[in-house]
């Protein structure tokens, strides 16, 4: 797997994460269906991310086999997942929208102005 798909799925992830819809989890399974499905059983796992239930409701729905970390790392070499980036690719995305989620929805999101200097900007 490229690292433009994986940043991908991590952003993707991340968006996830605020905003959970377990159909936008089943149109990804369309695109990519051995990594969605890896990674949602993954994510299901963890004590950070959330929504356990429901990730293990769609892992169920594609018949995934990795019940296990250690299946679940063999699976991710298998496809060439890097595991470890993923995950910290996701979670440093998660931290940074709950920190400055300002920079990361709405109209402030395409703004040039950082939000570094909008803190220091006198407001007009």
């Amino acid at each position: 797997m490229d690292k433009f798909t994986t940043e991908s799925l991590a952003q993707f992830c991340i968006a996830q994460s605020n905003a959970f819809d377990p159909d936008d989890w089943y149109v990804e399974l369309a695109i990519n269906p051995e990594a969605v499905t890896l990674v949602a059983r993954y994510l299901s796992m963890t004590s950070w991310y959330g929504h356990e239930e429901e990730l293990e409701q769609i892992v169920a729905a594609t018949f995934a086999s990795a019940s296990d970390s250690h299946t679940l790392q063999r699976e991710s070499q298998v496809i060439g997942l890097d595991l470890p980036h993923f995950s910290y690719t996701v979670r440093i995305g998660i931290t940074r929208t709950r920190i400055e989620p300002e920079t990361h929805t709405g109209p402030a999101a395409t703004s040039p102005v950082s939000a570094a200097e909008k803190r220091v900007m006198p407001a007009t």
